[in-house]
């Protein structure tokens, strides 16, 4: 068999089609927690944080007050031993546990001057056109 024959050959047996599926060549994570309930379960309560700080950081009454304080502290502790404390979900996804800190408090400063108001509905009568 000539040389230029067989390159030819192990190249067409290199690219057929079913030398290497999808499932082979795309495995963007390794393992089965990244598919998992359980770390669905621990971004849903890392999300929820996040947005209990955000919706409640100017808050006037004292139950939305209370509810910011607890996410607050949450925020503030580094309980390694607890897995849905807020330093464990951050290792879990990758993130600096300080840096998000700091995001949010930069948050918190740029929109503590903003006041959020409720508008009236008024209804405008044929009149006053």
């Amino acid at each position: 068999m000539e040389t230029s024959a067989h390159h030819e050959l192990v190249l067409e047996h290199l690219l057929a089609a079913n030398t290497v599926l999808p499932e082979q060549f795309w495995q963007p994570y390794q393992g089965s927690i990244h598919c998992s309930g359980e770390r669905g379960l621990m971004w849903a309560a890392f999300a929820d944080g996040i947005d209990s700080y955000r919706r409640n950081a100017g808050a006037t009454s004292a139950e939305r007050l209370g509810e910011f304080l607890e996410t607050e502290q949450w925020l503030s502790r580094t309980d390694w031993d607890w897995p849905f404390s807020f330093v464990n979900l951050c290792e879990t996804f990758g993130f600096d546990p300080a840096g998000v800190r700091a995001t949010l408090e930069k948050w918190r400063r740029e929109h503590a001057r903003q006041t959020f108001r409720r508008r009236r509905f008024r209804p405008v009568d044929r009149d006053a056109a």
